[in-house]
């Protein structure tokens, strides 16, 4: 977690590691530092329980100890955002990341904002499910996976302000199909939901630092403006 002296950022970034490249996957597994307000911002990295009972796991799902870790989390956020007078929290994650940084925005029912790259849609359908998560399921507190799908059916609910904004690399095909385009096609076309395609030349992994900072830029603004709507309409149908 990194708390710097002068905050410059309004909202919390919560970051969640997918494939994890450092050693014996030592916490931070995110690389924090791929946007430009990154050091003036509050953020906090998590890393997959997971981690504790084995090294080859390489992928995140954050489903070991749910009921103990995801309210710690929750407090957590919620003890940052009032002591640095923050708006909101941003939750990050890359392919299984962005599985766990949709559904705890979700969960954690604030009007917050999803930033994501290629996010898993049912994580046992995946070829490292079988090798680095299944074999784990025995273990006390050890959760269930759940479809995004379903995870974000009430996505939309009426008086929501939460948004979400999917990034996915130009050959990284097989995520598009297969996970984020389900998660859309969900949402309806919902104006809380964008998603994009990177002419970037890259498959599945990291994208380019500029391109993060850029994206992300755009995605807080259309999430503000959402925001700003919704609380207008809640004002006027309160009168």
């Amino acid at each position: 977690m990194t708390e710097p002296e002068a905050v410059t950022s309004p909202y919390l970034h919560i970051l969640f590691h997918g494939f994890s490249r450092i050693e014996k996957h030592v916490p931070p597994v995110f690389a924090r530092k791929q946007w430009e307000q990154a050091a003036g911002s509050v953020c906090v990295s998590f890393s997959d329980p997971i981690h504790r009972f084995t090294p080859t796991s390489c992928c995140g799902w954050f489903l070991l100890g749910e009921e103990e870790f995801a309210p710690r989390m929750y407090e957590l956020r919620a003890a940052l955002l009032e002591r640095h007078g923050l708006g909101g929290t941003v939750w990050h994650g890359l392919s299984s990341g962005g599985y766990a940084a949709l559904k705890h925005c979700v969960r954690a029912g604030g009007d917050d904002l999803a930033f994501v790259v290629s996010p898993h849609n049912d994580p046992t359908v995946l070829p490292q499910w079988e090798r680095e998560a299944a074999p784990f399921a025995g273990l006390p507190g050890m959760a269930a996976p759940e479809t995004m799908t379903d995870i974000i059916r009430d996505w939309a609910a009426p008086g929501s302000g939460r948004c979400l904004h999917a990034l996915v690399s130009e050959k990284d095909s097989y995520f598009a199909l297969e996970h984020l385009r389900p998660i859309m096609r969900s949402l309806k076309g919902h104006d809380s939901a964008r998603a994009a395609m990177l002419r970037d030349g890259r498959g599945h992994g990291f994208i380019k630092d500029a391109d993060y900072d850029s994206r992300l830029r755009q995605a807080i603004r259309h999430w503000e403006t959402h925001r700003d709507r919704r609380s207008a309409t809640v004002a006027s149908t309160s009168e």
